[in-house]
């Protein structure tokens, strides 16, 4: 099992994702730019 946590201060990897609009989003587009909240949802069926 893969360790991926982060510690405060260091900094997070990029990655991509999709917005509610279908449009690829990537971390690396908004440092040094502005504070950034991320929420990830976990599905159950």
């Amino acid at each position: 099992m893969s360790n991926n946590h982060i510690k405060v201060g260091e900094k997070a990897r990029d990655f991509t994702i999709e917005d509610t609009q279908g449009n690829a989003v990537s971390l690396s587009e908004y440092e040094g730019k502005k504070n950034l909240f991320l929420v990830f949802n976990r599905g159950f069926t």
